[in-house]
């Protein structure tokens, strides 16, 4: 059977209503759930016992290269500078007979920016952000055509 493995070659985001220019990096997102030690002189066997509490989203960062009037870029800029929460979205490509590809929807925060990355001889400049997701982000798998 063919793998139905795919490269991530074609992701595109948008930070609030703004696509951003050139990314070459998106990393991922991880939901995690955070527990409470409920362990008691009761707990059999002397084993930990555990309940979940809240969820978080996490963060992920997002990288590309430096495109100085990319209004995207600077949306994620502006939104570091004023604390403000933007809605963004990662929707990776079509394979095969999908017809729309799957993505995240979530709301952030900029933790980090980094507008321009360092600046060498011998490679190009650069642009990187952190966003944190604050409440429930959301994964729509790809939809398969006819």
């Amino acid at each position: 059977m063919a793998s139905k493995a795919r490269a991530g070659l074609g992701v595109k985001m948008t930070f609030g209503e703004t696509p951003v220019a050139e990314l070459s990096s998106v990393g991922g997102i991880a939901i995690t759930t955070e527990t409470i030690d409920v362990s008691n002189h009761d707990t059999e066997g002397g084993y930990r016992e555990f309940i979940t509490s809240l969820k978080d989203g996490g963060e992920f960062t997002v990288e590309g290269n430096f495109v100085g009037d990319d209004e995207g870029q600077m949306a994620i800029y502006n939104a570091a500078q004023n604390n403000t929460l933007e809605d963004v979205e990662i929707t990776f490509p079509t394979f095969g007979t999908e017809t729309t590809g799957a993505k995240w929807q979530c709301t952030c925060l900029v933790t980090s920016c980094t507008p321009v990355g360092d600046a060498t001889i011998d490679s190009q400049l650069t642009f990187s952000a952190t966003l944190k997701i604050s409440g429930k982000p959301i994964f729509t798998a790809p939809v398969t055509g006819a």
